[in-house]
């Protein structure tokens, strides 16, 4: 058993690491989907694609949103998780996203990757944590309308594979393997984790009121038919900031800020083997 320390940075990742280098073959995390994301990475660390491919996870949702537990199927309560894996669940493969960052840096992601308002709130629930504790799920959302009522959108620019490229003022972009985030959003009502394709959604040029009156829509996954939301699916996208701005536009992973664009997304399909 591995145990992480408290004050440790990304401490799942390190534990992973080392079981994996001595020899675990199986690796189960009690944590949240950020800790769940940090042990993936780790075992990758210790050896790339193939050090990956020997080891079989089992999550047991325990964090904020739990909302790669909602995309894989898996019981959302670790108790009920914990007794389905002991009763010998089985193991299925499911893809993994990556995002590439200036410098050469990879970092991987289970569920979903973004940048833009949803990075901002990832940065306000890690300046505060005891928001995430006392208020749960509701965190998200009530990060979410704080950040809406305030928010400036960014010029960027998306390409997926080789369609047209989307440019102008955007309020987000999800990259998304699996289908919700922050909380319960049904962001990619589409995305599957095993189809070997990528689901990017973005938001446009919303107004502060429209962005805040949205959010209904998009806890039930019906925002695609609003005229300032567009999505499509691929292997690849490519993000850059656009013209003129200076200031970094971060990045968010799995609920954990990685870096900042520009940035490359793509897929290692059927990497993850899941105990579910």
């Amino acid at each position: 058993m591995y145990v992480t320390q408290s004050g440790e940075a990304r401490p799942a990742e390190r534990a992973a690491r080392d079981a994996v280098l001595a020899g675990a073959e199986r690796i189960f995390v009690l944590g949240g989907d950020g800790s769940c994301s940090q042990a993936v990475n780790g075992a990758y660390a210790a050896g790339g694609a193939e050090a990956l491919a020997r080891v079989a996870f089992g999550f047991l949702p325990a964090g904020t949103g739990r909302d790669y537990a909602r995309s894989a199927g898996i019981l959302r309560d670790p108790v009920a998780a914990a007794r389905a894996l002991a009763r010998g669940a089985a193991a299925r493969r499911v893809d993994l996203g990556v995002v590439h960052l200036a410098g050469g840096v990879d970092r991987l992601f289970l569920n979903v990757a973004s940048f833009g308002i949803s990075a901002q709130i990832a940065h306000a629930l890690e300046e505060y944590p005891q928001l995430k504790r006392r208020a749960g799920a509701l965190a998200f959302g009530l990060a979410t309308v704080r950040a809406g009522a305030r928010y400036a959108p960014d010029e960027t620019e998306i390409r997926v594979d080789l369609q047209a490229a989307q440019r102008g003022p955007t309020a987000a972009v999800a990259i998304a393997n699996g289908g919700w985030f922050g909380g319960g959003m049904h962001v990619a009502p589409t995305a599957r984790l095993d189809d070997g394709q990528l689901e990017v959604v973005r938001f446009g040029d919303l107004a502060r009121r429209d962005f805040v009156i949205s959010l209904p829509r998009l806890y039930r996954g019906t925002h695609y038919t609003h005229p300032h939301v567009r999505h499509s699916k691929g292997a690849e996208a490519h993000a850059d900031p656009g013209v003129g701005v200076t200031r970094p536009i971060e990045i968010e992973a799995d609920g954990e800020l990685i870096g900042a664009l520009p940035a490359r997304f793509s897929l290692l399909p059927a990497a993850l083997s899941l105990l579910a």
